[in-house]
């Protein structure tokens, strides 16, 4: 997530400038860009994956509730950034991981 927010501030920089500057976007802006997407794309992907496996094994069903969504929420994160609003897909991850954290709480708490 951090390293996600130091890319993110990153592209806006660079953006910025070559906005004032009247320069096209520098090959790394680009290249970082498509790096951010492909890493919220996993991340979805290994929630879909965590969603499922919740699912499916039956001491973890207990569980499934709190945690159904979360993959739903990085779908968004992943739209946001294809839509080139880094921030707002950032913003999206940190609920996700929130909602993640209330999970391993609630497992905790009920061992």
């Amino acid at each position: 997530m951090y390293l996600l927010g130091g890319v993110t501030s990153s592209i806006a920089a660079v953006e910025d400038a070559a906005r004032k500057s009247g320069a096209s976007p520098a090959d790394q802006t680009a290249q970082s860009k498509a790096q951010v997407k492909a890493t919220i794309q996993n991340i979805k992907d290994g929630l879909d994956k965590l969603e499922i496996d919740f699912r499916n094994t039956p001491e973890l069903q207990p569980y499934y509730i709190k945690l159904a969504g979360v993959a739903a929420g990085a779908a968004t994160a992943e739209e946001k950034a294809a839509a080139n609003q880094f921030d707002a897909a950032g913003r999206q991850l940190l609920n996700v991981v929130n909602r993640l954290t209330d999970v391993l709480l609630l497992m905790r708490t009920t061992e």
